[in-house]
């Protein structure tokens, strides 16, 4: 074998190393040990105007529907606008009775977080931590209280 041959070899070797390292295979765990899935969300307790409510872990506030029945939606369609469903699973954060957690099944299919049996919402004008726009709006919307219970 030639100098000239061994080097072409050579050249030829790592880069089709270069290529399989590079390719984008991620079939191989990394050496730190297999991949882990996101943690859940969680809600907690925030106080704010002298109550405390459910917020989110950002501390977006969490609301309930007065047309909502237990463990049944009814926002759905254009309400979903502006009163999004918070997607379950979640976990209880300090101060949140995690047995009054549970989630409900949507009439899309998709998972939706509940307390207390009432599927959970966001206000879409609800733009920064701790707003509470949509309290008592149409008179039908409320902040839910760590016992389980509408925000008066």
């Amino acid at each position: 074998m030639t100098i000239r041959h061994a080097t072409s070899t050579l050249v030829l070797a790592c880069l089709a190393t270069a290529t399989a390292c590079s390719s984008g295979d991620t079939s191989t765990p990394p050496a730190s040990g297999p991949p882990t899935s996101a943690a859940p969300a969680s809600i907690g307790v925030t106080s704010a105007a002298g109550r405390d409510m459910l917020t989110d872990k950002a501390g977006k506030s969490l609301y309930v529907f007065a047309k909502d029945t237990p463990g049944t939606s009814a926002c759905v369609g254009e309400c979903l606008t502006k009163w999004p469903a918070l997607p379950g699973p979640v976990i209880a954060d300090p101060g949140v009775t995690a047995n009054l957690i549970t989630t409900i099944t949507r009439p899309d299919g998709t998972t939706q977080a509940a307390y207390a049996g009432k599927p959970l919402y966001y206000f879409a004008a609800d733009s920064a931590p701790g707003d509470t726009r949509g309290q008592g709006l149409m008179g039908a919307w409320h902040l839910i209280a760590p016992d389980g219970q509408p925000v008066p």
